[in-house]
């Protein structure tokens, strides 16, 4: 499946949603638009109709998991949900999605393994859906604080990872002008980094602190290695060593997100980070 316009659109009326629900708009913009985006979705064969329906019931579940009022059983029922169908959209296991492939096998350097990319428009879906429901409000910290905050952590989280990569034999030293550019950018920020940090920062570490106040001594240092060692953990299929690598720059991501309190913190140090790598270091992984 090419990547055109018409492809693109359900991303679009996604990417559109998440801008309401972060800036705090109208609330029905982001129903409205992720509704026009699944529509969409189907009209061109990303989505088919079974595909509808679980990502239906994945949005049921969210809203009944945050209600205070269903009985204990439902809301832990909902939960279960949430997190079975987290797992299969953020692994792009179901069978009735079909996520766009925008690049085959190509070799973004000689020096590189070859690269696939997909838009992955289940992960996307699953990551705009959960910030809306999980993630909103957050703090809103003084954001020339934030914003020194978010750079400083970027570059001490980029230079420490990037350079235990280098150390471990994961990568070596390859600037360079990607070709992939326009397409890399958005599936990585806007894919990725959204559905990643709403996931193990917004909802894995914010609702772990909560859960830990009280029980352990510094919860919020507890919450922030949980979510960042489930965030390796998540990379298994990367090997041993990806997983390492994924925990340490997890760290960082969790770090940004704990000193802002807000999500979009880690997500821009998180795509600073694999922009860095792109522009400077073999990608994804020296051959």
């Amino acid at each position: 499946m090419a990547l055109d316009l018409t492809h693109a659109l359900p991303y679009l009326f996604l990417w559109v949603a998440f801008g309401s629900a972060m800036s705090r708009g109208p609330r029905l913009i982001g129903p409205a638009c992720m509704a026009l985006s699944l529509a969409a979705a189907v009209v061109v064969g990303i989505v088919e109709w079974a595909g509808v329906a679980v990502l239906a019931l994945f949005a049921a579940a969210c809203l009944a998991a945050v209600r205070a009022d269903p009985p204990t059983a439902l809301r832990t029922l909902a939960w279960g949900v949430v997190v079975i169908l987290t797992l299969a959209l953020g692994m792009n296991q179901v069978p009735w999605i079909h996520n766009v492939l925008v690049l085959d096998r190509v070799f973004v350097s000689a020096s590189s393994a070859d690269f696939t990319l997909y838009w992955n428009y289940d992960a996307l879906f699953a990551g705009v859906l959960l910030y809306w429901v999980f993630v909103q409000p957050q703090r809103n910290p003084p954001w020339r604080r934030a914003l020194v905050a978010t750079a400083s952590i970027a570059v001490l989280a980029t230079v420490a990872t990037l350079a235990m990569t280098v150390v471990v034999g994961y990568n070596a030293w390859d600037p360079k002008w990607p070709a992939i550019l326009g397409v890399w950018i958005p599936s990585n920020l806007l894919i990725t980094c959204v559905f990643e940090e709403t996931v193990f920062r917004g909802v894995i570490q914010r609702h772990a602190e909560r859960f830990l106040r009280g029980r352990v001594p510094a919860p919020a240092l507890v919450a922030l290695l949980a979510a960042s060692v489930a965030f390796g953990v998540a990379h298994i299929a990367g090997g041993v060593t990806y997983v390492f690598l994924s925990t340490l720059a997890g760290i960082g991501y969790g770090a940004a997100y704990h000193v802002t309190g807000r999500v979009e913190a880690g997500m821009l140090v998180h795509f600073l980070l694999n922009l860095t790598h792109l522009f400077f270091f073999t990608y994804p992984f020296a051959a």
